[in-house]
């Protein structure tokens, strides 16, 4: 008797098996790059349209072999969308609203009596583009922890995301679509909010951002140095006499333009007595484009401030690096004691490559 149920129990098992195997409906097909070619490893996803738009909660899914062929099963008839990501390699999904990019056709089909197994060639989505950085107490130069940022995309508010960060580094990453113009806003509790998105913000640290909208292209990086301001300010610490004070800057002259190639640049500074080493930090700055000069003064500010190099441990009075455009920039020093504590910062000197 135990034998006959045992074999009931594996019988059905194997019918299970075969039914799940069996779906009653396929889309198979290429993925290709927007190159045209084979795209292997990617996420290809079929997707019900229903009355309020896409289910996206239960999305059936397939990846591409190693010649980017797919096989989809599915158990339900209905008009399908077919869309493809590679999320580890910032191909973003553009079912999410904020990755939706306009005018690019998507690949639909029709599941039904009769056809049942369809075929379908998919372009994978562009690659996204990148807006990196970190984001600083203006008044301390220190990181600021914990901290929102919040994207969207300038054409449509509702099509947003966010990425939360918790942790000492202060460093953000996060993914956007290319060619759409995004605004951005990082949040912090106890700072004012930072914008992009039409307005102007004009920092203590002299981290003014510019107005309007940011596109980054595919597969390009945006990289913001974000000063927040404390709503509170918070008590001066100028007057910590134990900190070594800042050394005097003595090249480039602040405000210098320089009309050479290679930007071969040289920096100076005054020693100051105490110190074993030197830090020096370099931040570019965005040129200013028409609508930079519409709406914002020409008073040497930097616009989007974004880091370049920091360099610790310089035992000399001076440093030499390769610049990285045709653009402004800024730069300052500080220096380190026995202790290994960092003295008083020099004031942001800028200076401006025309080639």
């Amino acid at each position: 008797m135990t034998r006959s149920v045992a074999a009931l129990v594996i019988a059905f098992l194997a019918l299970s098996a075969a039914a799940v195997a069996q779906s009653p409906y396929t889309i198979s097909g290429e993925l290709r790059d927007d190159a045209g070619r084979l795209f292997a490893g990617g996420n290809v996803c079929a997707l019900l349209k229903i009355p309020s738009g896409l289910n996206v909660r239960d999305k059936t899914c397939a990846v591409s072999d190693s010649q980017g062929k797919f096989t989809i099963n599915i158990a339900q008839p209905g008009t399908y969308q077919v869309i493809a990501d590679k999320m580890s390699e910032h191909y973003m999904p553009t079912y999410l609203p904020f990755y939706r990019v306009s005018r690019r056709p998507v690949t639909e089909v029709i599941l039904g009596q009769g056809t049942e197994n369809q075929t379908a060639t998919v372009t994978m989505p562009p690659k996204s583009g990148l807006i990196t950085g970190k984001v600083i107490d203006e008044a301390t130069d220190r990181r600021v922890p914990n901290f929102v940022v919040w994207v969207w995309q300038a054409r449509d508010p509702n099509a947003r995301t966010h990425l939360v960060v918790n942790g000492q580094s202060g460093m953000f990453q996060l993914p956007v679509p290319p060619t759409e113009p995004i605004g951005i806003r990082v949040v912090a509790d106890g700072y004012e909010d930072w914008v992009i998105a039409g307005g102007m913000l004009v920092s203590m640290a002299g981290a003014r951002k510019g107005p309007g909208a940011l596109v980054v292209p595919a597969g390009q990086k945006a990289d913001f140095a974000v000063y927040l301001k404390r709503k509170t300010p918070p008590p001066d610490d100028t007057s910590d006499s134990s900190r070594l004070p800042a050394p005097i800057q003595l090249s480039p002259a602040d405000s210098q333009v320089f009309d050479i190639f290679p930007r071969h640049t040289r920096l100076e500074w005054n020693p100051v007595p105490g110190a074993i080493s030197y830090a020096v930090e370099i931040e570019s700055c965005w040129p200013r484009g028409s609508e930079e000069k519409r709406r914002l003064p020409d008073d040497g500010e930097c616009i989007n401030p974004s880091s370049y190099e920091e360099k610790y441990g310089l035992h000399e009075t001076n440093y030499e690096f390769i610049f990285k455009g045709a653009q402004p920039g800024r730069w300052r020093v500080w220096a380190i004691d026995s202790n290994h504590k960092p003295g008083m910062r020099s004031p942001w000197r800028s200076f401006t490559y025309l080639k």
